[in-house]
């Protein structure tokens, strides 16, 4: 088996079609190496209740069935509370209990504390009255006041 020596060395210019026919040039074209940032798709941005929400917190929601449920907490804490600002979503996993996790609807709040205790406690019996109870454990609030 005979193997064929080349007389170049390896680090000799090799043609490409964007080169040309002169090859040894010292300059190259630029566009050959030219930075061409990648492509990326434009991720879906997933909303519950006209708000958007992360990736995350619309897995969670979907795999347990709860995205209706949370357009609905989401319309109690607007029937319940009398000043509202803005509204976002979060995924928490439970550090204390393995396999809990829920949604949280934080909820920008504001008025007397007499006040927001019972709109809170109006927001609560009327959840408890319109969730499942076996969905519950899945949607939190967590009043934010302002």
């Amino acid at each position: 088996m005979s193997q064929e020596i080349s007389s170049k060395p390896d680090s000799v210019h090799k043609p490409y079609p964007e080169a040309g026919s002169e090859t040894g040039k010292v300059a190259e074209g630029l566009a050959t190496y030219a930075y061409t940032p990648l492509k990326t798709t434009a991720s879906v941005q997933h909303r519950i209740a006209g708000v958007a929400v992360s990736e995350e917190v619309w897995r969670f929601a979907v795999a347990n069935e709860i995205v209706s449920y949370l357009e609905t907490a989401v319309r109690l804490v607007g029937e319940s509370f009398r000043k509202i600002g803005k509204i976002r979503f979060s995924y928490q996993i439970d550090p204390e209990i393995e396999n809990e996790s829920c949604i949280i609807i934080h909820a920008e709040v504001s008025g007397a504390v007499e006040e927001l205790v019972h709109e809170d406690w109006a927001y609560t019996k009327a959840i408890v009255r319109t969730i499942p109870v076996d969905k519950l454990p899945l949607i939190h609030l967590f009043p934010i006041v302002v």
